[in-house]
């Protein structure tokens, strides 16, 4: 038998989820992968804006796959979501660096 949440009824719940320590991992993989995105356009910047564009674009579409398998997998799911955080800030840093 289903119950409203999709699960198997009588299935015993798996380990609580540890937001605390999950939280910290995303922020830290956010901020390294933020800070990356961050130095390469800054050192492209130089040599054109859509050298930035193109730059930022090939290193999201390099990481959404494995950001993609790492969502389902317990322990590493918070890495990507982090890292999918990461780039998202980097790209609205960006953005408001370019119109200031």
């Amino acid at each position: 038998m289903i119950n409203v949440t999709g699960d198997a009824a009588g299935k015993q719940p798996g380990e609580p989820t540890p937001w605390a320590t999950g939280l910290i991992v995303s922020a830290m993989a956010a901020t390294v992968v933020g800070v990356a995105l961050l130095s390469l356009s800054q050192d492209l910047a130089s040599n054109g804006a859509w050298l930035v564009v193109l730059a930022n674009l090939l290193v999201a579409a390099g990481l959404a796959p494995s950001i993609w398998l790492g969502r389902a997998t317990p322990i590493w799911r918070w890495v990507a979501y982090g890292t999918a955080a990461g780039i998202v800030l980097a790209w609205i840093a960006l953005l408001l660096s370019q119109l200031a």
